[in-house]
């Protein structure tokens, strides 16, 4: 199924759980009359869009003017969702399977409390990759986030479970007040990684500043990151040993942060 967005304005146009397991029963007219959102009215989504359903089973693919687009991939529970031109806020949202692939840079807001499936986005991603939305209890829960460019601030509030791969650079407090899951930041971790988090596991490939809250445990190489090189990041750097930190000592300390390249860290604490 295709769906080309031929509308382009500044205001954004937002879908209400285009899905492939919501889509896939209904023809081409009966797609079209689905609700969206535009501004502050409600709309048809055929105003906006061309849709050509071809067997493709559960896959379709959005081009056209995407980039302002809300919730592409929102709430799927399986198939394909491709995005040619860049996806708005809040893609791939809450959704607990499938896959979303992103050509393009992403909003914020991308896998925000999401509990399965992946997503994969080639260019950058906005603020609050992979978090709680406010008021909420917990962020992601399930699933992996692989993001080839850089993110925002908040990447991670209040995770779970799941993992989160960056290849580029990563904002402040990624991994903040973390309850469980892996971060990995193939540059390192912006200011104040890792505040708060109760446990989970925070995995820097570059220069990163560790927090006032981590104190220093042991170096050694963990057996799982051959299994981590496998499965998301190749190019994991292979060293001999690991700086292991634990922290946030504020809430229990049982979180850890690894640094992969030896003598990168801005600010080393004093192990008390």
């Amino acid at each position: 199924m295709n769906i080309e967005i031929c509308h382009d304005s500044p205001i954004p146009l937002e879908f209400q759980w285009l899905t492939p397991d919501r889509l896939v029963p209904l023809d081409e007219f009966e797609i079209a009359k689905l609700p969206v959102v535009f501004g502050n009215r409600k709309a048809e989504l055929g105003e906006f869009a061309k849709i050509v359903k071809r067997d493709w089973n559960d896959t379709i693919w959005f081009d056209g003017h995407t980039a302002k687009v809300k919730g592409l991939g929102a709430g799927m529970k399986g198939g394909l969702v491709c995005v040619e031109n860049g996806a708005g806020l809040h893609a791939g949202a809450q959704m607990t399977g499938g896959v979303l692939m992103i050509v393009g840079d992403a909003g914020d807001w991308l896998g925000a409390e999401m509990r399965g499936g992946e997503i994969k986005v080639r260019g950058n991603a906005g603020h609050n990759v992979g978090s709680a939305y406010r008021g909420s209890r917990h962020g992601m829960r399930g699933g992996s986030i692989l993001v080839k460019g850089n993110t925002g601030d908040e990447l991670g509030l209040l995770m779970r479970r799941g993992s989160i791969v960056v290849e580029g650079s990563i904002g402040a407090f990624a991994g903040a007040s973390m309850i469980a899951g892996t971060v990995v930041a193939m540059k390192g971790f912006g200011p104040r990684a890792g505040a708060g988090m109760k446990r989970g596991t925070l995995i820097a490939g570059g220069p990163t500043e560790v927090a006032s809250g981590f104190r220093h445990s042991c170096d050694y190489e963990p057996a799982y990151l051959d299994l981590l090189r496998r499965e998301f990041c190749p190019i994991l750097p292979r060293p001999r040993t690991v700086q292991c930190y634990r922290g946030d000592v504020l809430t229990g300390g049982r979180g850890e942060l690894l640094v992969l390249e030896s003598g990168s860290l801005l600010d080393r604490p004093r192990r008390q």
